[in-house]
Formats: structure tokens, sequence, C-alpha cells
């Protein structure tokens, strides 16, 4: 399979394989293998679509319906419109919705998938086209997911954490998306002055033993001058 590098738009970059890839209504869908399993160990696919050169989730029901029975259509037998797929692209930081699938079907879509060999898969350029709108992830419901049949969608898995995705959907659900301003600590002057005055800036004083070590290492040294001299005139 295809390996894609995807450069995420919070700076990390990821590399997934493509599963197939295909068009629908002038819209390029890619799927791109999870490289993980669900709960009853079935292969996990990453949904997602490309816009301007760049990878995003689907977060329209109807578009969503729509892809589940493409990827049925697939499957089944039935012949798309294939798509070929840059070896580099863009991508939001949650581009794709998940879907575990019986392995059969898995091994269906890649299989099934022929990139057409019109020379741009490797040198397509990415669109370095602002975009400006950032659409929430909709909510994600196991029984939105369960009508596409053979496809099975029992499970949302946090992607690369092993977070259960109920979690992950009631979160979506309560919690609407905010922009944080960065919190900064702030320190007032006063409390700067007064640590300040609180360092000890007093040079070391000389240590008043540094009489009694002289005097003490004078008569070491002399009795050990006196050792000698006896030692010589005892030898001879």
């Amino acid at each position: 399979m295809t390996k894609v590098k995807l450069n995420l738009v919070s700076g990390s970059v990821q590399e997934r394989e493509v599963v197939t890839a295909f068009k629908y209504s002038d819209v390029k869908y890619i799927i791109f293998d999870g490289e993980s399993t669900g709960s009853m160990g079935l292969p996990i696919i990453l949904v997602c679509k490309e816009v301007l050169g760049k990878v995003v989730g689907i977060t329209d029901a109807e578009e969503w319906k729509n892809t589940k029975e493409c990827l049925k259509k697939i499957i089944s037998g039935e012949k798309v419109e294939y798509a070929s797929v840059a070896l580099e692209l863009k991508a939001d930081d949650i581009y794709y919705r998940q879907l575990t699938l019986p392995v059969a079907s898995f091994d269906a879509l890649k299989n099934s998938y022929v990139a057409p060999d019109n020379g741009d898969s490797g040198s397509e350029q990415v669109d370095n086209t602002p975009v400006f709108e950032q659409i929430a992830p909709e909510d994600i419901t196991k029984s939105d997911i369960s009508s596409i049949n053979p496809v099975s969608a029992d499970q949302f898995s946090a992607p690369a954490a092993g977070i259960e995705a109920s979690s992950i959907e009631s979160n979506v659900t309560s919690s609407p998306v905010q922009n944080f301003a960065p919190v900064t600590d702030s320190v007032s002057t006063n409390n700067v002055e007064n640590n300040v005055s609180t360092v000890n800036t007093e040079a070391p004083s000389v240590d008043n033993n540094y009489e009694t070590l002289k005097s003490e290492f004078l008569k070491s040294a002399e009795q050990l001058f006196n050792d000698i001299y006896n030692k010589i005139n005892h030898n001879d």
C-alpha cells in the first residue's frame, strides 16, 4: 500500500498507508489503515477527505452516510471512480472518522483499489491557500455507523492512545470548542524586590582558623625535619 506523509496543523507528522481512495460528487475520499484493531480484534480504518490539498474529517451527517454507502459498494464489488493520493499532504489534527471492519471487508477494500496511472500521485503540489474555517467534530453515534452493512462500526477508539470511543463522544457532545488564551504567570515587581532583598549578597569572610592551620602546618613541618635529622644521625 502507498504510504502518505501527513503534516498536521499542530506541527506533528504522521505516516499512514492508503487502503483505498475514490471520488464521489467531485470530492476525493481517502481511507487510511488505522494500524490498530477494535475490541473484537477487527481492523480499524480512518475515513477522511481531501479539500484543497488538505486532509480533513467528515462532519456532515448526510455526507458521512454517502461515504459509508460508497464503501459498501466497493466491498460488494461494484465499480467506483478511484483516485490517486499525493505522497505528502497537510492535515487537520482531527482529520478522520474511524470504522471497524470485518477482515474480509478490509481485504476487499485494499485489494480492489487501483490508483489511476496519471503520474501525479507523487508530485501533487500541496495547496498553501489558507483555510480559515474550522469545523468542530460532529457527534458520532454507533447507530449512525452501524447503518452500513457489511461494514460494522461498533467502536470508536481514540488514535494511538487506547481511549474508549464513548468518552470521546461524550466530550464532543458536552464540550463546545473554545479558544483559550495562553496562561502567563505574572510576578509583581515588589515580590521580586522582596525576594532579592532576602538573598545574602555579602562576600564570605576569611576563615578565622587560617592562623591556626598555618601554625599546625609549621609545627608538622618542624617535626618532620627533626625526625629526618635524628634518623640520619642515628644511622651514623
